[in-house]
């Protein structure tokens, strides 16, 4: 199965690029490969036309995704092409109104029309309604532009549309994995032997939290549930969720379920981690404060951290994450304290210690554990690499409550 991608340039450079990302992930995550993506400029009808051509001949599928600033005209060019005139739909005609009433906006009419014999891919959020039409062999999906609208049109629509056409049958599993990627590659290949199992993974890692993609062929006589519990007994810390959630929303629903409360001093991460806490909704349930303590002075009269340790040990060391954790739970308002302190680079600070030296402190009333690391690449890796550290050292802990 051949898909091909096909977007039109904003004028907002990021914009373009979070939607390709976002676009291709969304296949990737939902087994569907692109082997082509084309990005066309919203006023080259001409290349528009020469592309669709093309791809009639190259592709069984072509995505094409517009904003509503190009909807309209590319509508009107793929009717001509794919020679099916445009009619008004009853159904896009309901969700245009809706969308419309909603934003208080006249409706425009010209969303409602879909070409002759298309089948309707709704968009509860957006005026662009989608749709599909089939050629032969060749099928033609017209969606939105927006990342958040796509996404739902395809994962609703698109995706189970294909899974029927082309007869896939298998189940997917996904995991979240924070660790030593290796070990989890040779345990999969493992599990691939011993289990008399036929499936594929796939691994996404950012900054060492791994998204683990299982797939398996349901046609096919397997022990695709004794596979994933070999996975999940094999590395019980290090599998931080069964579904596909970041570490700081696993994070956020476990301090919420345990009823905890969680502050933060963070130094070189300069309070990313805690920023990636309070972006969901109920953060002040879960989050008492945090503190970036990036100065010694902060460290010692925000913190209590002791002058004698910072010129002794150095305010990249155990001591100083022990303290300034500490610092945070003698006031008695968290449960959970994290601490981090380290050289992010691309300098070191003024003393033998390298860059990526990093400590982290993970602390309840129970006790504090401070750990060491070591992390490799530019000052952004660092830091990235030590705020997903800490957020799943936290989780670590709370799960043995």
């Amino acid at each position: 199965m051949k898909n091909a991608l096909m977007l039109f340039l904003d004028d907002n450079s990021d914009k373009n690029a979070e939607f390709l990302s976002g676009a291709i992930r969304l296949f990737e995550q939902s087994d569907f490969s692109l082997f082509s993506v084309e990005i066309l400029s919203k006023t080259d009808d001409l290349g528009l036309k020469r592309s669709i051509e093309k791809f009639k001949d190259t592709a069984d599928n072509l995505i094409i995704a517009t904003r509503e600033d190009v909807a309209l005209s590319v509508k009107n060019l793929i009717s001509v092409i794919m020679d099916k005139p445009l009619k008004e739909n009853s159904n896009a005609k309901n969700f245009v109104s809706a969308v419309s009433g909603v934003n208080g906006r006249a409706i425009n009419e010209d969303f409602c029309l879909l070409p002759l014999e298309a089948t309707l891919i709704p968009n509860p959020s957006g005026v662009v309604q989608g749709f599909m039409l089939d050629d032969e062999e060749f099928t033609l999906s017209y969606l939105s532009g927006e990342i958040n609208e796509f996404g739902v049109m395809a994962k609703s629509y698109l995706f189970p549309y294909l899974v029927q056409k082309y007869a896939l049958d298998y189940k997917k599993y996904t995991l979240k994995y924070f660790g030593d990627e290796n070990a989890l590659k040779t345990a999969l290949e493992y599990a691939k032997v011993n289990y008399d199992c036929d499936f594929k993974y796939d691994l996404f890692s950012s900054y060492g939290d791994v998204r683990l993609e299982l797939t398996f062929d349901n046609k096919k006589h397997n022990n695709k549930e004794e596979v994933v519990r070999y996975i999940v007994s094999t590395f019980q810390d290090e599998i931080y969720a069964t579904q596909d959630v970041s570490l700081s929303e696993r994070l956020f629903d476990a301090l919420k379920l345990k009823k905890l409360k969680l502050s933060t001093a963070e130094s070189f991460t300069a309070g990313n981690l805690i920023s990636s806490i309070i972006k969901y909704s109920g953060a002040s349930e879960i989050v008492d404060e945090g503190i970036v303590c990036y100065s010694n002075d902060s460290k010692t009269s925000r913190l209590g951290v002791k002058k004698e340790s910072l010129t002794r040990c150095g305010a990249v060391s155990s001591v100083v994450a022990y303290e300034m954790a500490l610092g945070l739970l003698v006031e008695n308002k968290c449960d959970l304290a994290i601490a981090t302190t380290g050289i992010a680079g691309p300098n070191s600070d003024n003393t033998d210690k390298p860059v990526g030296l990093c400590f982290i402190a993970i602390g309840m009333k129970d006790g504090i554990h401070t750990y060491k690391y070591n992390f490799n690449g530019n000052r952004e890796t660092v830091t990235n690499l030590a705020k997903n550290t800490a957020t799943y050292l936290a989780i670590k802990r709370i799960k043995k409550l």
